[in-house]
């Protein structure tokens, strides 16, 4: 069926879509070899007025190649989505037999030659690797590069070119890699599929978010990606750093909670970097694992541990040094033991005697260990 470029999207995989326009991208044409037959093909993008689409020409020969500029027309098979590595996803005209309608007009003689870009001197080898891994799985590519970048970092302390002080500096510092290589990514992968790269405008406003909730929700899972990396729901957020109610007051978060460590805080990080799993994660952690009836979570565990009033202020507060409060209730039990059959009952003889305080309750683990050896070996007269 012939169509303009933008109703492709009302077409399906299968479908023989014919087509014209002008080749605005022209990639150099490369072979493969079927039992013996050497097939030649080339990947160009085609323009309409429309939009832009990229197709797969049947060649006889690398001679038969198109050049940028030339009006064609074809008639090829839709191929199947794929998803690329920005989340995106794109489709492309395969087996195509063209028709030159146009031819291109020469460009004006030049004493100097363009050279070379560095990706088209680079082996065809990593090219066509590349193009597979990002069609295959667009994790895979994120998950390589963010290994390649928490390795630069650990390479570069050890080399002391770096001085990381915290664990926040270190994963910045990564950050910062991993998106200096993602730049380079996409340079590459629009030499390999035909997009041109539009670069962002400079010293303009920054975008406004439009369109409802919902909408701004899925666009912003579109550009994250896979399920590992969406970004955590707004309940979640919520729950874990507060939020406003609808009658005006502040309702606590997680990071809030009194029993909450610093160092959990950190390791939570910025709502705008936390995915939907390391939400859920920390969620259960907290509360306890979702369908798991012996699982009570950390919030309560610390809250029996440690009760608290409501101003924070811990209900059976421990003396300096003490670490487990179990182990000191059972220090005083074996203690008060030892005084009464010692037959020191009075508080003075016990504190002339043992040379410690009476109140045996005031004592630390490590004072009431030496007061228990001492009343093992006190014998009265």
């Amino acid at each position: 069926m012939r169509m303009k470029i933008e109703e492709l999207k009302r077409a399906s995989e299968g479908d023989i879509l014919e087509l014209e326009g002008i080749v605005h991208i022209a990639k150099d044409p490369n072979s493969k070899d079927f039992d013996g037959e050497i097939v030649w093909g080339q990947f160009v993008v085609l323009k309409d007025g429309t939009g832009d689409q990229g197709c797969w020409l049947n060649l006889d020969s690398e001679k038969d190649k198109v050049s940028k500029g030339t009006k064609i027309s074809i008639k090829g098979k839709l191929g199947k989505e794929y998803k690329t590595r920005k989340g995106t996803m794109a489709r492309s005209i395969n087996g195509c037999h063209f028709e030159v309608l146009e031819a291109a007009q020469a460009p004006a003689q030049s004493t100097e030659s363009k050279p070379k870009s560095s990706y088209e001197q680079k082996d065809d080898y990593w090219t066509k690797k590349f193009k597979y891994e990002v069609q295959r799985d667009p994790k895979v590519q994120l998950a390589i590069v963010r290994q390649t970048a928490i390795k630069a970092m650990v390479d570069l302390m050890s080399s002391k070119v770096f001085i990381i002080k915290t664990k926040k500096d270190f994963y910045n510092s990564a950050d910062e890699i991993v998106e200096y290589i993602l730049k380079g990514l996409d340079i590459m992968e629009n030499a390999i599929f035909g997009v041109e790269t539009k670069e962002e405008p400079k010293n303009e406003p920054p975008e406004v978010e439009t369109g409802t909730k919902e909408e701004r929700t899925k666009k912003a899972e579109e550009i994250v990606g896979g399920t590992q990396f969406k970004p955590a729901s707004t309940k979640q957020k919520n729950f874990i750093y507060g939020h406003k109610g609808d009658d005006g007051v502040w309702k606590k978060g997680m990071i809030e909670s009194r029993y909450i460590e610093d160092h959990e805080i950190e390791e939570i990080g910025d709502p705008k970097k936390l995915s939907i799993e390391k939400a859920s994660e920390w969620i259960d952690f907290w509360l306890g694992e979702s369908g798991n009836t012996e699982d009570i979570g950390e919030r309560q565990k610390r809250e029996f541990d440690n009760p608290r009033d409501s101003k924070g202020v811990p209900l059976n507060k421990l003396v300096k040094g003490d670490k487990t409060s179990l182990q000191k209730d059972i220090l005083v039990d074996e203690v008060n033991a030892l005084r009464r059959k010692c037959r020191l009952n009075d508080d003075e003889k016990f504190k002339k005697e043992i040379g410690y305080s009476p109140k045996i309750e005031s004592l630390t683990e490590k004072d009431l260990t030496k007061v228990k050896e001492i009343l093992k070996g006190y014998a009265p007269f």
